[in-house]
């Protein structure tokens, strides 16, 4: 065989081949087991559900007592309760007339109808919406919302008793996500995950619900725990069993708290918080010592000499008999008595730490964005912000909070309302038009609706207001888009805008008096963002 001359016309050496993925580092350093950084981190492969079979109890239940005993914990769910919930929400129904075969106006006039009778019902002084008669709807569903960030999840049934009393046989009750298991805490199947029936394509079919609290299974006369199943809706659609929860996996069929991630570095913040203040009231603290007179020589003597032992007895109780007659007083202070010859050493601790603060500060602004809030949001500090940070800040944040505001409204509020306006039209309260379509034939198209939650509030509301007018001039918002975002009805807010016209008119007020047109207005000076932040400045310090 002949062989392969190279450019020099000598014959050409075989070349060694090395074979890829044997030698060398790894391609993605995320991979390495080798890594300083990461070889001691080998995670368990888990599904979503398997992740919080065995581990969901004990993270909810640390999450509730960290609620429960420290404040920034306790301020992170109730920020979040006020920035979703507020005090309610009110409902704005918009029917679409081609898809219910009505006019304009009738879907106007429908839509009032149901919004005045949903408020008569769910604002009964009675509380009948509410199965433990505790409170109006916003309270279900403050309620409802503080268990969805608290356990992760929100558990309610919506139940039918035509014999309880109230305006309407529906009502809703809320239960504790605890209370949601395998019956008689048997292990998870195919069908039955964590108290939750699918079928074959993982939808919820069932849910599986112990008659008490577990914790309450040794309250008098609880007797033993059962289980009950309940639906997720009737054979008809009617919604039953309400359970509200954001799957971050596919395949989860239970919630997670949002405090679950930074759960670990929470409870280390407050045993930091603790000990800086422990620290600080050791330091506060006035501590002297008194030293007794006495030598090596004179205890020795006394114990070889009787009458030296009496005379050093008897002066070490007169000496004592004399601070117990008159003590020493330190204002604020303590004092203590040393054995002859002793010394106390203090160390110095260092202690409040000089960046505590600093330290604390970056921990909470890590806990406010993991819940979706700011650190101003959370702390209520707004010493260290301008508007432009400020307001950048907010319109981030707000579509977060939207978007979280709108999932639980679908979940939650949406099926309550559902199965309310089935049996509204069921009673005849609300009677359609002859060509109307009924509510059993498209339930979808007549339970459309919107939800007004709080306020988004303005920074400088001066500007944001003229903002808001500009956006409808220009068309591209509404009145109802922009009373929205400030947690008003439009229709509430026109009707009451034109009745006080009309009492002003009454009493001979020209209701536009000292108005000016917008030509006639003097155009305010612009000024650019960097200059506000500086004239800002200037008037903080």
């Amino acid at each position: 065989m002949n062989a392969i001359l190279d450019h020099t016309g000598r014959p050409m050496q075989k070349a060694t081949v090395t074979q890829r993925g044997f030698h060398g580092g790894n391609a993605w350093q995320a991979s390495s087991y080798n890594h300083p950084d990461m070889a001691d981190w080998v995670p368990r492969s888990v599904s979503g559900q398997s992740a919080l079979s065995q581990e969901r109890e004990a993270i909810v239940d640390r999450v509730q007592d960290i609620a429960r005993n420290d404040g920034w914990a306790s301020a992170a769910l109730s920020r979040q309760l006020d920035e979703v919930i507020g005090s309610g929400w009110d409902i704005a129904v918009d029917l679409r007339e081609n898809a219910l075969n009505l006019t304009t106006d009738q879907a106007d006039e429908l839509s009032d109808q149901i919004e005045e009778h949903w408020t008569d019902i769910v604002y009964d002084p009675g509380f009948w919406i509410d199965a433990k008669r505790q409170g109006p709807m916003s309270s279900v569903l403050g309620r409802g919302y503080r268990h969805r960030i608290a356990d992760g999840e929100t558990l309610a049934e919506i139940c039918w008793d035509e014999d309880r009393g109230g305006p309407l046989a529906t009502f809703v009750k809320l239960i504790d996500p605890a209370r949601l298991s395998n019956p008689f805490e048997e292990a998870d199947t195919l069908t039955q995950r964590d108290g939750v029936e699918i079928d074959r394509y993982g939808a919820a079919e069932g849910y599986w619900v112990r008659t008490q609290h577990p914790d309450d299974d040794y309250v008098w006369g609880a007797g033993s725990p059962d289980w009950v199943r309940v639906p997720r809706e009737t054979e008809w659609g009617r919604p039953v069993m309400i359970h509200a929860f954001e799957a971050d996996r596919d395949g989860q069929f239970r919630g997670v708290p949002p405090l679950a991630p930074i759960l670990r570095k929470l409870r280390q913040m407050t045993q930091y918080d603790e000990a800086e203040l422990k620290a600080a009231m050791v330091n506060s603290v006035l501590a002297a010592f008194i030293t007794s007179p006495g030598d090596h020589g004179e205890i020795a003597e006394a114990l070889t000499d009787k009458e030296a032992a009496d005379r050093h007895r008897q002066f070490t109780a007169d000496r004592f008999g004399a601070y117990s007659a008159a003590p020493p007083k330190i204002p604020a202070g303590v004092a203590h008595f040393l054995y002859p010859g002793d010394q106390v050493t203090l160390t110095q601790p260092g202690h409040p730490n000089s960046g505590f603060e600093a330290f604390f500060r970056t921990s909470l602004r890590n806990m406010a964005s993991s819940i979706g809030l700011t650190y101003e949001q959370l702390t209520m500090d707004w010493s260290q912000v301008n508007y432009s940070s400020a307001r950048a800040a907010i319109l981030v944040i707000w579509r977060g909070l939207t978007a979280r505001k709108d999932m639980f409204a679908a979940q939650f509020m949406n099926q309550i309302y559902r199965a309310v306006l089935e049996e509204m039209f069921d009673r005849r309260i609300i009677k359609l038009p002859p060509n109307a379509v009924s509510f059993e034939a498209a339930p979808a198209a007549w339970s459309r609706v919107d939800w007004i939650g709080p306020a988004r509030g303005w920074v400088d509301p001066e500007k944001e207001a003229k903002a808001a007018g500009l956006r409808m001039e220009l068309g591209i918002s509404s009145l109802e888009r922009e009373c929205a975002e400030q947690g008003l009805d439009w229709k509430q807010v026109a009707r009451k805008r034109a009745r006080e016209r009309r009492f002003l008119v009454s009493l001979g007020i020209n209701p536009d008096a000292g108005k000016q047109p917008p030509s006639a207005q003097p155009a305010p000076a612009e000024e650019s963002p960097d200059e506000r932040d500086a004239r800002e400045n200037r008037e903080a310090a």
